[in-house]
């Protein structure tokens, strides 16, 4: 890595010393702060391409800014001794060769190409030879040359350059010493860190060692776990296959539970029709009963007014008499009064048997009634293969319940058919309904 150059651009080499910025940037002067303003004499030999190095020519490579960075970070090793090696060598002849022939004040080079500090010197001997001798290199004459004011000028310029290296030499070396210092600064936090790594590790490999017994135990403790839950995971299996089994021989007897239950209901069905159909018959009974019960009560409807009238008669044919015992002796008694006794007694005999056919008529329907509940309990009748009794005993609980709740709604069914002939004949026959106490017959 090259060294920065000591010189910068300058504007004018008359610029005095007191204008350098004396603020220092991390223990070092920068030197690219420091620019004078520029002088308005024709005579400014220096131009704003010129750069200076101390004993030597500036490398034309080198950045300008790169002093800049030199000085801004002192703490780089490299740039400490590099100034040295690169300011104190010389200029190769090759550029006084190739430097043409011109007078001492052109020194503005159209390029940027920079003039070294042997290739100055040579040239202000020239000039100092060209003024004592009175003419140039060329035969010009001496007006042509630069004036002595011109040459104090650049001398000037020179001592201010040479002031300003001085001074840039000082602020390399505190440069040098900062980083002098840094560096040990440096050397002992880097003992301080080396110490903290070293206790780091030391507590790295104690944290290791811990983690790997702690590992260990999980690993045990975590073994021991997995061996328990296979264990409690054989004990549910043989649970489990010990309850299947129980299960399937549970499936296989409601299997044949549910084929003879099917008999069973096929069973309830037909007894249930059978039931329907002696109910139907039942009914049909009951309505013909019904009926003849309705002309029964008819006929003695009109037996009971007639009585009525022969009562009637009888009453009037009893005061007849009473007024005859009481007057003269009646005449011979009438016939038409013995045929109305006999009347009324062919009457009360048809009475009497009628109300003795509706007592036998109302007892056949109670045993006909106990005779059917009799042949739904025990096996004495014709019409059923089985007695309800031996089906009730082979049934279940739920069984039972369950035609028990259907027969309960057919009875309801039932009840309510029955209920909606009653009220039909209510509304249209109420006299079928109607119950006549019959007084007692007054003794004649």
């Amino acid at each position: 890595m090259m060294a920065p150059s000591v010189f910068q651009r300058t504007k004018s080499p008359r610029s005095s010393p007191g204008n350098l910025p004396r603020k220092l940037q991390n223990g070092t002067e920068s030197a690219s702060q420091s620019e004078p303003t520029a002088d308005s004499s024709p005579g400014n030999s220096i131009s704003d391409a010129e750069n200076f190095e101390c004993y030597g020519e500036a490398d034309g490579d080198t950045p300008i800014n790169t002093l800049e960075n030199g000085s801004r970070s002192p703490a780089n090793p490299l740039n400490r001794h590099s100034w040295t090696r690169t300011s104190l060598r010389r200029t190769p002849p090759s550029h006084q060769e190739n430097l043409p022939h011109r007078r001492w004040g052109s020194m503005r080079h159209s390029g940027k190409r920079q003039i070294g500090s042997n290739v100055l010197a040579s040239q202000l001997y020239r000039s100092s030879s060209f003024n004592s001798s009175g003419c140039g290199s060329g035969g010009e004459p001496a007006d042509d040359m630069y004036s002595d004011v011109s040459l104090e000028e650049d001398v000037q310029g020179l001592n201010y350059k040479v002031q300003l290296l001085q001074q840039q030499v000082t602020s390399l070396a505190d440069t040098q010493s900062t980083a002098d210092d840094r560096y040990a600064r440096v050397k002992a936090d880097k003992a301080v860190l080396q110490a903290r790594v070293h206790m780091l590790e030391e507590q790295f490999r104690e944290m290791e060692s811990r983690c790997e017994e702690r590992i260990a135990e999980e690993q045990r403790r975590h073994r021991e776990a997995i061996a328990r839950v296979e264990r409690d995971r054989d004990a549910q299996l043989a649970a489990l296959a010990d309850r299947l089994a129980a299960a399937e021989n549970e499936a296989s007897d409601l299997k044949q539970e549910v084929g003879r239950l099917r008999g069973v209901a096929e069973t309830l069905r037909a007894n249930s029709e059978m039931a329907t159909r002696a109910q139907r018959e039942a009914q049909e009974a009951v309505g013909e009963l019904t009926a003849a019960l309705a002309s029964a009560r008819e006929a003695e409807r009109r037996e009971r007014a007639a009585c009525i009238a022969l009562r009637a008669q009888l009453a009037a044919a009893q005061r007849d008499l009473d007024a005859r015992d009481t007057a003269p002796p009646p005449p011979d008694p009438d016939p038409r009064l013995d045929e109305l006794r006999e009347e009324l007694a062919l009457l009360r005999n048809q009475n009497r048997s009628l109300c003795e056919a509706q007592e036998e008529l109302q007892a056949q329907l109670l045993t006909r009634g106990v005779e059917a509940g009799r042949s739904l309990l025990h096996a004495s009748s014709p019409l059923l293969e089985h007695s309800l009794a031996h089906e009730l005993s082979q049934m279940t609980d739920h069984e039972l319940q369950k035609a028990l709740k259907e027969q309960q709604d057919v009875n309801v069914q039932l009840r309510a058919y029955i209920d909606g002939i009653l009220l039909s004949i209510v509304e249209n026959y109420p006299q079928l309904l109607e119950v006549k106490y019959q007084k007692p017959e007054e003794k004649s």
